[in-house]
């Protein structure tokens, strides 16, 4: 097959045939990927790090194609051959472990196949190890109030949003961006929130209340009233001088 004696090139050609819709033809190549990598029992790191891109991508591919039930192997897996990765590295490459993928994203990833394969519990644990990993997570927020809806998941997006700051304007897209997770578009915020309201009528007000505010920022905004990037807009503030030090010469 094209690109496997080149492992790079053959992730590239998987994620450009996702992108590009053929979801099929990527499923069999990730497969056959991931089953060329698992064959060699003897894999170095940058060997273990390819098998787990080809994994990732795989879970992905399942996600896209509406065949979670047939992902629970490889997310076992993915978790599996992280873990082996992360003992590689330590033994003989300690520095290139602040490179890997967060690991809660691939807790993230994990919660959103379970979910949809009906995987209730193996779901909720997985969006809690994401959370717990990276307090404020909202794209896991997002996902599990849109996935499992009930009381924890929509407390605990209520708190990511509370906790990621303004709105901001990036790129031409609304979003919040907390500092130490991923940004989400806003309208997959004000999505979720409304959803959490009409499946809790006891948070309704609540994520009205949050929905408001949030559309009234992206208003001001628009308007010029706010800042587009508040956080980056008081950083810049705080380097301009406080005093005219040519008054002292």
């Amino acid at each position: 097959m094209f690109g496997m004696q080149d492992p790079s090139q053959t992730l590239l050609q998987i994620e450009r045939y996702m992108q590009g819709g053929r979801l099929e033809l990527s499923e069999v190549m990730a497969t056959q990927f991931c089953d060329m990598m698992l064959a060699n029992k003897k894999r170095d790191a940058q060997q273990q790090i390819f098998l787990l891109k080809g994994l990732r991508l795989m879970c992905d591919v399942y996600m896209l194609r509406d065949k979670a039930a047939q992902s629970m192997t490889a997310i076992k897996r993915m978790h599996r051959e992280r873990k082996r990765l992360v003992k590689i590295l330590e033994k003989n490459a300690p520095a290139m472990l602040a490179s890997m993928q967060p690991e809660h994203e691939d807790h993230l990833r994990a919660g959103r196949l379970y979910a949809l394969a009906g995987k209730v519990g193996a779901a909720k644990k997985s969006f809690a190890k994401c959370q717990a990993l990276a307090p404020g997570h909202l794209a896991a927020a997002i996902a599990a109030v849109h996935l499992l809806p009930n009381k924890k998941h929509i407390d605990r997006l209520l708190a990511s949003v509370d906790s990621a700051g303004a709105v901001i304007l990036s790129g031409g897209i609304f979003q919040l961006s907390p500092e130490d997770t991923p940004s989400a578009n806003l309208d997959d915020v004000i999505n979720a929130l409304t959803m959490g309201g009409q499946q809790l009528p006891s948070h309704g007000q609540q994520c009205n209340a949050n929905i408001q505010n949030l559309t009234d920022q992206r208003t001001a905004i628009t308007k010029g009233e706010q800042a587009a990037n508040e956080r980056l807009q008081s950083a810049l503030d705080n380097l301009k001088p406080k005093h005219d030090y040519y008054q002292y010469g």
